[in-house]
């Protein structure tokens, strides 16, 4: 089981409390990768929020500013505690990115509909999560169009 101590962490779950930490970590599952495993499809339904323990995942984006002009841009993701699947929380639950491991990963897994049920019941952790997920997404943004900026003058 994971402690509600790991998830401290987490980016997603700054400012609960330690009871509230324990009903999520009630939910979680932890899971190891190798290789370049894919863990997940862009495109795909999206059922689970993961959390970055150990390693690196490599979020790779499709972009196509223009019709017949698409790049594909990729933000890698190492430090703990960072979240990536989070379409498992918000309609249309359909996934923006590939995750592909790099190397060994370590991660969590939280199904998505367990923590909106926990969200739903109390409040206050969907508050929390949801301003945070909303800070998540905004970074995740401003980083894939800072990556497409470079890429179409050449830098990258």
């Amino acid at each position: 089981m994971v402690s509600a101590e790991v998830l401290r962490a987490c980016e997603l779950f700054e400012g609960l409390s330690e009871e509230e930490l324990q009903k999520i970590a009630g939910v979680c599952r932890e899971e190891r990768h190798e290789g370049a495993c894919v863990i997940f499809a862009e495109g795909g339904e999206a059922q689970t929020l993961y959390i970055l323990q150990e390693g690196k995942v490599r979020l790779e984006y499709e972009i196509c500013p223009q019709p017949d002009f698409c790049r594909e841009i990729a933000i890698v993701l190492d430090k703990r505690g960072q979240v990536f699947g989070w379409s498992a929380l918000v309609r249309p639950r359909r996934l923006t990115a590939t995750a592909r491991c790099v190397g060994e990963v370590t991660l969590i897994a939280i199904k998505g509909s367990d923590l909106n049920d926990i969200m739903e019941k109390d409040s206050h952790i969907g508050f929390v999560v949801m301003k945070k997920l909303a800070e998540v997404i905004a970074s995740r943004l401003r980083e894939a169009k800072k990556l497409v900026g470079e890429r179409m003058m050449g830098i990258l």
